[in-house]
């Protein structure tokens, strides 16, 4: 029985750590003829820092390549000033691979 809690408590630590959501104003937008968008946070990514999301990473989060619905999330949030939730889970090269986004 403590063996299945133990397990239990293990697997659902890491369901919980497997990602990490940093929120701020979009500060910089990187795009590139190939599809890839990258952008950075006033506030940068701390969350994502603290739980070791990628330790290699330059600063950015983005995808290589995505889809267009995600890039206008993006640049809607830059051009409104709005904050932006961003769900970090681990790297895109050596950017912070983005999960998924919330514009508040």
């Amino acid at each position: 029985m403590k063996i299945i809690l133990f397990l239990s408590l293990l697997f659902s630590f890491h369901v919980y750590a497997s990602y990490s959501q940093d929120s701020g104003i979009v500060s910089q937008v990187y795009v590139n003829p190939n599809g890839s968008i990258a952008l950075k946070l006033e506030s940068g990514f701390p969350n994502a820092l603290s739980s070791n999301q990628c330790e290699n990473n330059n600063g950015w989060a983005g995808l290589s390549a995505s889809d267009p619905v995600v890039k206008s999330v993006i640049i809607a949030a830059k051009t409104s000033g709005q904050t932006l939730k961003v769900t970090i889970e681990g790297c895109e090269g050596r950017w912070f691979k983005i999960k998924d986004l919330y514009l508040q």
